[in-house]
């Protein structure tokens, strides 16, 4: 679940927000030491609410990956993430703009067997992009404050190969 902080960039003041509630899907491939550091990459997408400005707003991220797990030898286990990487955003998987994004995540890893995870983070994501105008209602966007941010609710089932 997508829940916005801040998103006086996308969503000028007077205009429809192109960047409102809306859920996420992603896959990340990571490979785990056992003292619990974690390195991998990933793409992601977002379906946000666009208030009629679009149908449906898209940002797609393609990151990469530093995590922590604390006591790895248990099987459960608190962690801390880092993400990072490049942005595109357009509506319904067009591209609008680019740019870039950055992830700070704490969460816990459940291990319900030797090679499935259940996983549940809470990330603040920042978001920068370019300036864009949206056709839809002439809005300049992508200007007018440094970042956008959210707050992103993350459920998840890992499997280990």
């Amino acid at each position: 679940m997508v829940i916005p902080l801040s998103t006086k960039r996308l969503c000028p003041e007077g205009h429809g927000c192109i960047a409102d509630l809306g859920w996420a899907v992603g896959v990340n491939f990571s490979y785990r030491w056992m003292n619990g550091i974690g390195l991998g990459f990933g793409y992601e997408f977002w379906l946000l609410t666009a208030n009629g400005v679009y149908e449906t707003s898209v940002p797609q991220m393609f990151t990469g990956l530093l995590q922590y797990s604390f006591l790895p030898d248990h099987a459960t286990h608190p962690l801390i993430r880092l993400r990072g990487g490049f942005l595109i955003l357009g509506p319904s998987f067009r591209v609008a703009t680019i740019g870039g994004t950055a992830e700070l995540g704490v969460g816990a890893e459940v291990e319900l067997s030797h090679d499935n995870v259940f996983s549940f983070l809470v990330t603040g994501n920042l978001l920068r992009t370019g300036s864009f105008t949206t056709p839809g209602d002439g809005a300049l966007r992508g200007v007018g404050a440094p970042l956008d941010a959210m707050l992103v609710l993350r459920v998840g089932f890992n499997f280990l190969l």
